[in-house]
Parts: structure tokens; sequence; C-alpha cells
């Protein structure tokens, strides 16, 4: 070890979350490093369907994509039936961006205002005194020389790999495992067709399970004739690999067969698609961003959720060095914020997602052909994490009984949504302090066993 370096904070990873902390307190009195183990140009190199909502960007104030930063506007989604006939259309302004580029401009932004930033650094392991996290162990990967850096509070933000919070102590809550089931592995590739696109600003989501088993495969042009196509499947349930999918099934599609130009980009990744972590935060410790599983459970999306779990954490660091309190309780107020807010609305959704999961093509045809979600409540159910469907088919008995199709699958959904609501309510009740953590973790597991039994989800 050649030295110790002493700052306020240090951010471990700059992807979206990182990035977007130091953003927000660049514009603090702190001494804030981040480092990430990746050149310059691979900033933000995660793969990925590269569109966001415009919402994340006005609902924190980060910047909206500018120049070459966005590649195209998106004016809303097409959601597609497995057999494609049937389609729900939700409307909403979003952009496919250019990830690096974005994600350069924000760093860039940063070391403006003062932040640190140092790349092609690696982080070893977490840096203990005691039992007191003081910082980070890193090494210079050019030069290959480790040494510390000190700082009051360590954020990780390495994403799904958890760099730093996978090494803490077995017994602190914040080293939570993640399912392989709770996880979508994802390939895509950015190809150039013969052909332009039509209505290349809305972007396309294909559910089907034959294609995409617990998952979806998408198409997201990037310009009239670029499009960003892959897919995800599930975790855990020995499915096939998605790059063996993509092969066989998306490019014997006709989009594609005896179509494509070139392939600008391809490569894959593995996605958190769960209710976050039960807690981000712990003594001298926060994760962020896919590290604390701040991800939407039913599309994967989680730019914007990295967004703002990194703007409430700013905001949260910050009181901490005004009272001079960084252990779980000094910093438990990111949690409030974060779990009462879209913590509530994401856990909601996992209930969702893994009913979807467990449903059969036929099933999914039957509720997108009969409009049991249309596109305002398909919209509405993705915003609050409230099942915006029509059940009011089940408000008779009489009804059912007269033979509508599918009446299981009717009155699963109905308590799918009743457990969707209690997984809200619970998240809305999130304890004050970290003393009463393991008693809300009890009872969010009875909630989460009780949905499965009756719902009849087998993993």
């Amino acid at each position: 070890m050649s030295g110790i370096e002493k700052y306020d904070v240090v951010i471990v990873g700059l992807g979206p979350a990182g990035a977007t902390l130091s953003y927000f307190l660049g514009k603090t009195d702190l001494k804030v490093i981040g480092i990430d183990m990746v050149s310059w140009t691979q900033v933000w190199g995660k793969p990925c369907g590269d569109a966001i909502g415009a919402h994340h960007f006005e609902e924190i104030g980060l910047p909206e994509p500018r120049g070459s930063e966005l590649r195209k506007r998106v004016d809303g989604i097409l959601i597609y039936s497995p057999s494609e006939e049937h389609i729900v259309k939700v409307d909403g302004k979003g952009y496919m961006i250019d990830r690096g580029e974005l994600g350069r401009r924000v760093i860039s932004d940063a070391q403006k205002m003062g932040v640190t930033v140092r790349l092609r650094t690696q982080a070893l392991r977490p840096y203990f005194e005691g039992n007191s996290l003081k910082g980070v162990m890193v090494r210079d990967l050019d030069k290959g020389k480790p040494y510390v850096i000190e700082a009051k509070v360590v954020v990780d933000a390495t994403g799904n790999s958890g760099v730093i919070r996978r090494r803490l102590p077995e017994e602190w809550p914040v080293n939570e495992k993640l399912k392989s089931t709770d996880s979508n592995i994802a390939y895509r590739e950015v190809i150039e067709l013969e052909d332009n696109i039509e209505r290349p600003n809305y972007i396309r989501i294909y559910l089907n399970k034959e294609i995409a088993p617990g998952g979806y495969w998408w198409f997201f042009p990037e310009g009239n004739n670029v499009v960003n196509t892959g897919l995800g499947i599930q975790g855990g349930r020995g499915y096939k690999l998605p790059t063996e999918l993509f092969k066989e099934k998306l490019m014997n599609r006709p989009e594609f067969v005896r179509k494509v130009v070139k392939v600008y980009r391809a490569g894959g990744s593995t996605v958190p698609t769960r209710r976050p972590a039960n807690t981000l935060v712990w003594h001298n410790f926060i994760g962020i961003g896919d590290n604390a599983f701040t991800v939407n459970p039913v599309h994967g999306g989680g730019m914007g959720y990295a967004f703002y779990s990194a703007y409430l954490a700013s905001k949260v660091i910050l009181r901490a060095f005004e009272t001079g309190d960084f252990t779980a309780k000094g910093l438990w107020d990111l949690n409030l914020s974060y779990m009462r807010t879209l913590g509530s609305k994401q856990a909601s959704l996992d209930i969702f997602r893994m009913f979807l999961q467990e449903l059969s093509n036929e099933e999914i045809e039957f509720g997108i052909k009969n409009r049991i979600m249309d596109a305002r409540g398909a919209y509405e159910t993705s915003v609050t994490g409230e099942l915006k469907a029509n059940l009011g088919l089940l408000d008779k008995l009489a009804v059912v009984l007269r033979g509508i199709k599918k009446p299981l699958l009717l009155l699963k959904l109905a308590k799918v949504a009743d457990y969707m609501k209690k997984a809200k309510e619970h998240y809305l009740k999130y304890p004050d302090d970290p003393t009463a953590l393991n008693r809300w973790i009890f009872e969010l597991n009875k909630i989460y066993e009780n949905f499965k039994r009756d719902i009849g989800v087998t993993f």
C-alpha cells in the first residue's frame, strides 16, 4: 500500500447512479472523489436498450440529453401480444440516448464543479479500522499501485456486481444477495437495416415466451434505419442463453432476414428485476442504482431509478455532514425518501412481474386482446405501481358463471391487484429507524410468501 488519501465522500462506480450523484454533490462544498475501472471511452458502457422517459430528467433537475447525446426523440411505446395481432399503445415522451456521450457529459460537469474523477481505478475491497468502515482499498490499473481512499461516506454504485456491498460483513443487512430468478439476462445489438423503419418514433416491446421466456424482446429505433434490438430472459430457470435465442428467434424474423447491413454494437448484461434492497444504507455506507436493486421490475429499466436514488442520496449525504452522524441512523432518511416514494411503486410492480412471468402466451394474448389492461391502464400501472385493469367483469359472480373465458385468470388478476396494494402499503410504512428493520422485513416476507402460495408462483 503506497498511501492514504482523504475525502468526504468516495463514489465507487461512475455509471448512471454514481455519475449523477457526483453531479449533485459537485454543487456542494464537500470533497468528493468518484472512481471507475473503465477508461473515458468506456464510460456508461453497459449494454442496454438505451431508452429513457423524459420525466426522469425533469423530476430531479438533471439536464436532458442534447446534441450527440440524443439519438432520437420517442413519442411512445407499442406493446405487442404474442400473436402480434393485438397492440397496446402508450403515449409518452422519451429519448433514445447515446449512453457514453451522456455519461461523459454528466461526469465532465461534475469535474468542472470540483469533483475528483479517477478512471482506470479498480476498487479492491472496503477498508475497515476495527469494525468501522473507513473507506476503500483501490488500485491504479495502469501503475498497479494499491492505496486507500478514506471517506466519511462510501457509496457503492458498481451496479449488479456490488463490488463493495458484497464484501461487507454478512451480518450487515445491506449485504443482501440477489436471487437469480429476480434477475434478467439480456443481450442486444445495434443494427443498421436496409429499409427505413415504420413509425420510428415509437419503441416496441414484444411479449412472447417462446422468444423471451420470463421477459420480452424489444425493437427500439435509433434512427430511420438503425435499431437497438435484443431480449431479456428470466435467470435461474434453465432457459436457453439470450445469445442463442437472439440468433435462433430474432434474427430469423422478417425484420432482419437478409436486411442487416451492419452491426454497430453488441453485448449483454444481467439486470436485477425485483423490489429495492431492504435497506440502501448502513454505517458509513450507501448503495444506489442497480447495486441497491433500484430498477423497474417489469421492464428492467434502471437509468431513471438510478438517477432518482442518486439525487435523494445527495440530499441525505449533505444532511449527514451537517449533523455529523454517518451511522445507519444518520443516513436512514435515504430509505424513508426512496422506499415511501419510488420504492413502494417498485415493490408493487415486483408482485406484478412475478405474476406475468408465470403466464402462458395464451393467457397474455387473452389479456391484451380483451383489453383487460388498456393503454391508459398500462401507463397508470407503470407510473403508480397500482394495477389499473378492467376488473369490473368480476363484480358479479353470475357473469363468471355464464362462461367467461379464463375465469381463473381473471380471479388471479384480482388477487394480484390486492397483493400489489399490500406491498405498496407496506413500503409506505417503512420503519422510521434501523431498530425496526428486521420486523418490517419479516412482515414483507409474509406478504410475498402468501402471494406466491395464492397465485401459484413456482420460483
